[in-house]
């Protein structure tokens, strides 16, 4: 069955942890090995949960303070190596959609808080590297989201206009960092994170809903 576009949007520029792949039992195990490995006291789980979404720099200076930083990315990036790809995974019907908005013609992004190498590890294992035509990783862009330079940055790769882009992601900082470009947002609620209280031009509670929102069929 052919499926078309369903709106004037062009592009989609998707969030990485928690949107595109599955990695909070990653993201927790990892923050975990942290806590334990400089012997404090762990925070909870739903805490360790919101630790996905902020750039890793701002959270291990708030709970590692007296810690160098460039020895806590060291000993994070580590594990990332070692278990980042096994212990995170896709989320239903998530390739089956990214195939059909690529086909139908949306031009798809990444904009995400992690470093290059770990991203490009993360889209070749799971085999979505060819789903996205340009990724701006950690350090590309002037700064982090909310900040818009990532968005506004790809605008300009894709030669998009913000009217003609959706910004998709699980945290308040993705769909600031839409709105803050101009563009429209949705925020995915399919994860184990508390939904942000944010308005969204949509919400999808499911790659399933995702594709409804984008795609006709014929």
């Amino acid at each position: 069955m052919t499926r078309k576009r369903k709106s004037d949007i062009a592009g989609i520029v998707f969030d990485l942890d928690g949107t595109v792949l599955d990695t909070f039992l990653y993201i927790v195990l990892n923050y975990v090995h942290l806590f334990d490995h400089y012997q404090r006291k762990c925070p909870s789980l739903a805490t360790l949960i919101t630790f996905s979404g902020p750039p890793l720099s701002q959270v291990l200076t708030q709970y590692f303070p007296d810690i160098p930083l460039s020895e806590l990315v060291d000993e994070f990036e580590t594990f990332s190596h070692a278990h980042s790809n096994s212990y995170s995974s896709l989320y239903p019907a998530e390739i089956e959609v990214l195939s059909q908005l690529k086909d139908a013609g949306y031009r798809l992004a990444l904009l995400t808080t992690k470093k290059r190498v770990a991203t490009e590890e993360n889209l070749s294992y799971f085999g979505l590297a060819k789903f996205f035509e340009t990724v701006v990783a950690f350090g590309e862009c002037e700064k982090t989201k909310p900040d818009p330079s990532g968005v506004i940055e790809i605008l300009k790769r894709l030669d998009l206009k913000p009217s003609q882009v959706f910004v998709i992601g699980d945290s308040d900082t993705d769909i600031l960092a839409g709105k803050n470009a101009g563009t429209k947002t949705g925020l995915v609620t399919f994860g184990p994170k508390r939904i942000p209280d944010i308005a969204s031009d949509e919400r999808y509670a499911s790659y399933t809903d995702i594709g409804r929102s984008f795609l006709i069929h014929e």
